[in-house]
């Protein structure tokens, strides 16, 4: 009888999982929608954005594997390089974000992506620094469609119980893009290098820029656009429909293709709101003191061991950062499942800050013990959560405003590389590596100045609450919709009473 009542448990059990419930084809209509969303675009969201960060970072990877040497690169070209991408980024990404108000991103997004894979994979053929230093800038108009746009993807298809993980999984791509970028750099040095007259840094290049142009014409297949306008094959007519349900039901309001009026109107809000500045002084600044961990690479191969050589050899300089990686993705997606979980976003934000600001603290000190260091650079890898968190708390409060959200983001990450293009050059230079003694100071008062922010931008959601159902529009005082619900009770009492009369 025991073994019969426990038997009955776990079926019971069973019953209750969205496997079982899927192999018995009784799993709901919205967990397939959202399966199917997971599946198809945050996979190729995913892999889009592992192309993105390998093809931005192929540079450093290159320079520590032989392109320094090749092509003479022995001054301050390696952060040029990063200034020249900064400046065609920043450049485009709010034109970019405003095209897809009025073009589809399913075209738009892959025809850029197609044309940044074309760049890098010229790159290979680069004969000195200036040719490097165009092919950047133009790589980085291309890629400025990219993060940002994806981001608005996710924006408009998941709810905001699912946002944050699924912003840190597309967010995480980025760490799992260096990684993959090491992987195959350290493979193609060992095994391409000298193959067809090719080093291996000039093999990353041509790898790395086909990979991409593969996966931009996949995206024209894929990108489903927003709810209200989608046209992707793989979603029903019904799941197309749910799907706007879905998000009318969370109150959050989904993209259409908008008029020059409208998007004009959009932007005026968007500068007259406090909201717009606390967000944007929040982000950039943490942003900006992550570079702090941007030349981990650089330090690495200036170690030294007894007898003066290199510490490291190119192929373990190239696989070291692979557990920062590991450490941002694993802390990234945890810390995003939590905030979405317990609704803690701006704590998982400021937590991540408070240790970008005790590491970089650490690191301004330069203390002399190279495991030391090498414990701390790791540890700011586990700060990587912090935007995710943010970007998904800002979704939720400016859930009536899917243009203002992409806007926004986009204004945000237009700053970001504005401070890429320009904050290095004084003070990260490869002349002060590895003690950066600008640098390190610098990122912990950006950590600290990200936290001041994010609760001011707290204190100002709790005076403005009318922002979650209003969002930038004239909101109306709690007072004043009191006031005049009185006075229509006022009214319709007067009318009935003329009426009996």
């Amino acid at each position: 009888m025991g073994s019969s009542i426990q038997s009955s448990g776990s079926a019971s059990e069973a019953d209750k999982s969205w496997l079982f419930k899927l192999a018995k084809g009784k799993i709901s209509e919205e967990r397939i929608l959202i399966l199917k969303l997971d599946f198809f675009l945050l996979s190729w969201a995913f892999v889009a954005g592992i192309t993105k960060d390998m093809d931005q970072s192929a540079t450093t990877q290159a320079y520590v594997s032989g392109m320094r040497e090749a092509l003479s690169l022995y001054g301050n070209e390696l952060v040029e390089f990063t200034t020249y991408f900064s400046i065609g980024y920043a450049l485009a990404i709010i034109p970019s974000q405003v095209t897809q108000t009025m073009i589809r991103p399913s075209i738009f997004l892959p025809i850029c992506e197609i044309i940044w894979g074309g760049l890098t994979l010229a790159t290979y053929a680069a004969p000195n620094a200036k040719t490097i230093f165009a092919l950047r800038f133009l790589l980085g108009i291309f890629e400025s469609t990219s993060w940002p746009g994806i981001v608005s993807l996710i924006f408009n298809w998941y709810t905001p119980t699912e946002l944050a993980k699924r912003l840190a999984i597309f967010g995480v791509s980025g760490q799992a893009g260096n990684m993959f970028l090491g992987i195959l750099q350290a493979a193609l040095y060992k095994n391409l290098n000298g193959v067809n007259n090719l080093e291996g840094w000039q093999w990353l290049f041509i790898v790395s820029g086909c990979i991409t142009i593969f996966w931009g014409f996949l995206g024209l297949l894929i990108i489903p656009d927003s709810p209200a306008i989608t046209r992707a094959l793989w979603l029903s007519r019904s799941e197309r429909k749910l799907a706007e349900e879905r998000m009318q039901d969370s109150g959050t309001k989904t993209s259409k293709l908008i008029t020059r009026k409208e998007l004009i109107s959009k932007l005026i809000s968007i500068i007259r709101s406090p909201l717009s500045y606390l967000f944007l002084a929040g982000y950039l600044q943490f942003a900006w003191s992550q570079r702090s961990n941007s030349y981990f690479l650089l330090y690495l191969k200036g170690l030294k061991n007894s007898e003066g050589g290199p510490l490291y050899s190119t192929y373990t300089v190239n696989l070291i950062p692979l557990g920062g990686y590991s450490i941002a993705i694993v802390s990234t997606i945890a810390l995003n499942a939590l905030s979405d979980w317990k609704r803690w976003r701006w704590q998982v934000s400021v937590g991540s800050a408070a240790l970008q600001v005790l590491c970089c603290s650490v690191l301004s000190a330069w203390p002399d013990s190279t495991p030391t260091i090498m414990a701390f650079y790791f540890l700011t890898f586990a700060t990587a959560a912090w935007g995710y968190a943010l970007i998904a708390w800002l979704a939720e409060i400016l859930r009536k405003e899917p243009e203002g959200r992409s806007i926004l983001v986009a204004a945000a990450v237009t700053l970001v590389y504005a401070g890429h293009a320009s904050i290095p050059l004084a003070a990260w230079k490869v002349s002060d590596s590895p003690r950066y003694p600008i640098g390190f100071p610098l990122s912990a008062a950006f950590g600290a100045g990200s936290i001041a922010a994010i609760m001011c931008m707290r204190f100002y959601i709790k005076k403005n609450p009318d922002v979650f159902e209003y969002g930038f529009k004239d909101q109306p005082r709690i007072d004043d919709v009191e006031e005049n619900l009185e006075k229509d009770s006022i009214g319709k009492q007067a009318k009935t009473t003329t009426l009996e009369v």
